[in-house]
């Protein structure tokens, strides 16, 4: 008969057992493999604005350091000037009439310029335009002793409408153009203009 209770009591025991661990086993608990293809599905989460760690990656550590040494830096407001920069020195290179823009550019920028006007037979008689405002972003920045250095690379189409020796409608040629410009500032002292100091061909 004792044996028969014994029998009875770990049988309950058992059942609490099984029914507790099924309870248990039963739930969502934890990460499953399925929760991991649901999220994988989910690309917005990566640019999610919770995410601070990711603007952190996209910043570039040259510029940050530009602006530790030279607190006035604004990179919109570099890019609108040298934009306006490069418009009008190749209008006037153009032209051939540099004196206007002279003080944005430098020695060694002046004379390669004055050169290659001076090598040219005449005036050209075609007018310059460009079709729409170049584009224009921070390529590289570096820095040598006192002065930084910022490269930027422009894009820009430009149109030449040659007028017709016969009193016709005038000729309009395209032209798409690639350039690296590299302006040049002391970050100490007294901050003076950005001076234009190399010109490269750039791929478009």
């Amino acid at each position: 008969m004792n044996n028969v209770a014994v029998l009875v009591i770990f049988a309950v025991v058992a059942l609490v057992i099984l029914v507790n661990l099924y309870n248990v086993l039963g739930r969502k608990v934890g990460f499953r493999v399925e929760d991991k293809a649901l999220g994988a599905q989910k690309p917005d989460d990566a640019e999610a604005p919770g995410r601070p760690e990711r603007a952190l990656e996209s910043r570039n550590p040259s510029l940050d350091a530009l602006k530790t040494r030279d607190a006035s830096f604004n990179e919109l407001n570099f890019l609108e000037k040298a934009r306006e920069t490069y418009e009008q020195v190749v209008t006037a290179f153009h032209k051939g009439e540099l004196d206007g823009v002279k003080e944005r550019l430098g020695e060694r920028v002046y004379a390669s310029f004055a050169e290659a006007i001076a090598a040219r037979a005449e005036a050209p008689r075609d007018t310059l335009s460009f079709v729409e405002p170049p584009k224009a972003d921070i390529d590289a920045i570096e820095f040598k002793d006192d002065t930084a250095q910022v490269r930027v690379r422009f894009l820009s189409e430009l149109a030449y409408e040659t007028p017709d020796a016969d009193g016709g409608k005038p000729l309009t040629l395209y032209r798409r153009a690639a350039e690296y410009w590299t302006f040049q500032r002391a970050y100490k002292g007294a901050a003076g203009p950005w001076t234009l100091v190399r010109v490269e061909a750039a791929k478009a």
